[in-house]
């Protein structure tokens, strides 16, 4: 049996390398995209489970996440319930027309 050449060892250890680089990317590739997928997935499940959140019954914590609403209009919103429409909370001082319309698709008043 013929022993090998150096440049022969030398490039079988290369082709070695490059098949367990190429696994390793593989494997890599999967995780992250399995992580994405995950994250995707608990957002929309996040969102569609959550449905729009209720004036009259929502926290300050809550009502925090709203784009538009922080900490102190948060407060001024759980002070002036009850709300029979959504329109209502433009009697929140920083509240006008325009968060209202943000606001729409993401809250609801009334029973």
């Amino acid at each position: 049996m013929p022993r090998e050449t150096r440049s022969e060892r030398i490039r079988r250890r290369r082709e070695e390398m490059a098949a367990t680089d190429r696994n390793s990317r593989r494997l890599l590739f999967l995780v992250v995209a399995g992580f994405a997928l995950l994250v995707l997935v608990l957002l929309v499940v996040r969102r569609v489970g959550s449905g729009p959140l209720d004036l009259n019954r929502a926290s300050v914590e809550q009502l925090q996440t709203l784009p538009g609403v922080g900490p102190e209009t948060a407060k001024a919103i759980v002070k002036g319930r009850p709300y029979r429409t959504i329109e209502d909370i433009e009697k929140v001082k920083g509240i006008g027309p325009a968060t209202v319309e943000k606001l729409r698709d993401r809250v609801k008043a009334g029973d």
